[in-house]
């Protein structure tokens, strides 16, 4: 029988890796106690003040957009629909598009300034910064009081200004965030398994922080910003790829407030391959470690309740999840065998199986987002037994994309923003295939995926020879989760 030379530090990092997951879901669940206590919920929003029409402010909606050939149109019009008086509503469309794009803006703004909408096309010769450079360049010459975002995926109702404007009533408040919707939701498994993480994390996460008064985030796209508390934060930055997230957390350190508003729904198109989904998950995760890196040691120093202090790490250092994900997966063939070896090494084992606690967190916080789109208890029932598996095997396909994602942050300074395409796919109806912006290279990361699904399936046949099957269903479900994630990446699909 093969003997493992070094058993105390494979168990070293299995402690380690299973202690950061079980202080992670004793975070998920108080955040999900919160959200479940009726009486808190009813202290959820502040009463909205009954705003005269003629007493709205000035807005400047900005619009931050590259080569979006499929959805420019879209955002504009439903912008140039918001229901807010035109005298002062101003529209951006911050356009660094270099494609037929910049046609299709222009004939927009053309049609809207002939209904008497201020609209006007602004562009860069360079992409300097990406996104969080054409913001920071518009920001300066907006006319508005207050700004509202909305990436080119986004669909914005009619009466989101409406309804959201009213919040800086208090002078205090600086962002007002509304929850994502999903235009595509039921257009595929995969869209509907991301659609469940972002409502999970909108109707759970997002939503219990706001009923606690915790630090909240400002998700990018989908909110509005007081204009003077961009100024005082400091201004859009491009030293991280999550400059939504680095913003709101600068702007909370300095005592301004955000407001989530879970019932104001921001309709949005999910990605709708593969390999759009894993080049947003990449960098999204590389910009989280670098606002990490950048802003750790200000939060630290901030004073706040310790249970708020807590809860800002929670947040913030979720993602040091994943690799505690990948070494407990990676070093379960290392420990089967010392399972098998000797059974002095059980007992100290079985404590690994507190970390499993995590795996009530799925269905419970499904029960609580599924609930919102069936009344009926059988349905939600089902729907959660339908989506589970999907959504863990998603999940769990992009932990080691991730955790290169982490690496990549700490070890470099490459701060390349590679944009997830958008496809005006709505409902079921649509497709990529004769899309430009499809996706077509293959990350290298995905080959690594493809012998991780080798090195578990070896896991599988270990655990079957030697009737050792303390791994088996964690190297099934591993299996499936690679699987999936290499097949639909060389499928494109």
């Amino acid at each position: 029988m093969l003997q493992s030379p070094i058993p105390e530090i494979i168990l070293f990092l299995f402690a380690i890796a299973v202690l950061l997951i079980t202080i992670y879901t004793f975070g998920e669940i108080h955040l999900g106690y919160i959200i479940s206590t009726k009486k808190k919920r009813q202290k959820y929003l502040p009463k909205l003040p009954d705003f005269e029409y003629s007493e709205l402010p000035h807005v400047t909606v900005q619009l931050p957009m590259y080569n979006e050939r499929y959805v420019a149109k879209a955002v504009i019009d439903a912008s140039a629909k918001l229901n807010y008086p035109k005298e002062k509503l101003e529209i951006q469309v911050i356009d660094d598009s270099d494609d037929d794009t910049i046609n299709i803006v222009d004939d927009r703004v053309t049609f809207w300034k002939e209904q008497g909408i201020d609209i006007k096309s602004l562009r860069r010769t360079h992409r300097k910064g990406y996104k969080a450079g054409a913001l920071a360049e518009a920001t300066k010459v907006a006319t508005g009081e207050f700004l509202a975002v909305f990436d080119a995926d986004f669909r914005p109702n009619s009466d989101f200004l409406l309804r959201s404007i009213p919040y800086f009533s208090d002078k205090e408040v600086g962002i007002v965030q509304g929850r994502w919707g999903h235009v595509n939701r039921e257009y595929s498994i995969l869209t509907k398994s991301q659609s469940l993480f972002l409502d999970m994390f909108f109707m759970v996460e997002q939503s219990a922080r706001a009923l606690a008064g915790y630090f909240l985030r400002f998700n990018g796209s989908g909110g509005v910003w007081r204009k003077k508390t961009i100024e005082e934060a400091g201004g859009w930055s491009d030293d991280t790829l999550s400059e939504d997230l680095d913003l709101a957390f600068r702007a909370q350190l300095i005592d301004w407030k955000v407001i989530y508003d879970d019932t104001l729904e921001v309709p949005a198109e999910v990605p709708v391959n593969i390999l759009d989904f894993r080049a947003q998950q990449y960098r999204w995760t590389k910009g989280k470690a670098q606002v990490i890196k950048k802003l750790s040691g200000r939060l630290w120093r901030k004073k706040m309740p310790l249970i708020n202090k807590l809860h800002v790490f929670f947040d913030l250092y979720n993602i040091f999840v994943i690799p505690a994900l990948v070494v407990i997966a990676f070093i379960s063939i290392p420990i089967m065998f010392l399972m098998i070896e000797t059974a002095v090494y059980n007992k100290y084992l079985a404590w690994g199986t507190i970390g499993l606690l995590n795996i009530f967190l799925l269905p419970w916080f499904l029960s609580r987002v599924i609930s919102r789109y069936h009344t009926s208890k059988w349905k939600t029932l089902t729907e959660i037994v339908k989506s589970i598996f999907p959504l863990a095997f998603l999940l769990l396909g992009i932990t080691f994309l991730q955790l290169v994602s982490i690496f990549d942050a700490y070890l470099t300074n490459n701060k390349v923003f590679h944009r997830t395409s958008k496809y005006n796919i709505v409902g079921k109806e649509g497709t990529t295939k004769d899309k430009i912006y499809r996706p077509r290279k293959i990350s290298p990361t995905t080959w690594i995926e493809a012998l991780l699904v080798v090195y578990y399936s070896w896991g599988l046949y270990l655990g079957i020879e030697n009737q050792s099957y303390g791994f088996f269903h964690f190297h099934i479900v591993l299996v499936i989760s690679f699987a999936y994630s290499v097949i639909s990446s060389i499928k494109r699909t």
